[in-house]
């Protein structure tokens, strides 16, 4: 982990890096930017929660991956789905889980911007209830 990074701002940091490769030359943001540029991806506010993987906990990060173009209804959807093709494949390379896809409309006081919002769990630790045991030399 990065110094004074938390496990959850690495995970956004590893995954919005392997984004910015899988959607290249779409920019893609960790955070949502100030002023929306059209077409971009940027990751929303995670959430966490504990899950199981066969019984050992495991500690999942769930970051909205938020994909925005703009242009004609037509040329929207076809971007979104490529976009969403090229989410997916860079989440499942880093291990990740997308999860699900769900469109929306951002309100931007302007043009109508579609968006697709990409649910991706990334798995940031595995916890143990075994202790630890001292390795003798």
């Amino acid at each position: 982990m990065g110094a004074g990074m938390s496990i959850t701002a690495e995970a956004r940091q590893t995954l919005a890096e392997a984004l910015g490769v899988a959607v290249a030359p779409v920019p893609v943001f960790d955070v949502r930017p100030l002023e929306l540029v059209t077409p971009c991806v940027y990751l929303d506010v995670a959430g966490r929660r504990a899950a199981d993987d066969d019984g050992a906990p495991l500690i999942v990060v769930t970051f909205p991956v938020v994909a925005v173009v703009d242009g004609t209804d037509e040329a929207q959807l076809r971007a979104l789905d490529v976009l969403d093709d090229q989410i997916w494949d860079a989440a499942l390379e880093l291990s990740g889980e997308p999860v699900s896809a769900v469109a929306d409309d951002l309100d931007v006081g302007g043009p109508r911007l579609r968006a697709l919002i990409t649910v991706v769990d990334v798995v940031v630790a595995h916890l143990t209830l075994c202790a630890e045991k001292e390795l003798v030399a």
